[in-house]
């Protein structure tokens, strides 16, 4: 049973390494607006010129307006206390369900017998 639990831990940690380097390599472009407008940008210069007329003369095509403006209440902090407490719970509850699954083992892998 001890190489069954080695073997588990050494795929967790490997999956763990391949997800950190896997999210490392991703290109911080995605999250900043204008870093993604330079790398469009410097995408579009790698293109056919015509191509980039399509691209350009699609892009500048008017787009509906929507007139409808959002209502902010006066009572809104900005913050949402009641969806950060839900999640604590929620994150507290799976702990404990964890710490009692945990508890129920054995060391060599069997249930105990309450």
């Amino acid at each position: 049973m001890c190489h069954t639990i080695r073997r588990l831990a050494h795929r967790t940690t490997l999956v763990a390494v391949l997800v950190t380097l896997v999210l490392a390599l991703v290109p911080s472009a995605f999250g900043d607006g204008w870093a993604r407008d330079r790398a469009d940008m410097v995408a579009m210069q790698g293109l056919d010129p015509a191509l980039r007329t399509a691209i350009v003369a699609h892009s500048t095509a008017p787009t509906p307006v929507v007139t409808t403006l959002p209502r902010v209440s006066s009572s809104d902090d900005g913050f949402a206390w009641g969806a950060a407490a839900l999640g604590l719970a929620t994150g507290i509850a799976a702990m404990c369900a964890v710490l009692v699954c945990v508890s129920l083992m054995r060391h060599d892998g069997r249930l105990r017998n309450a």
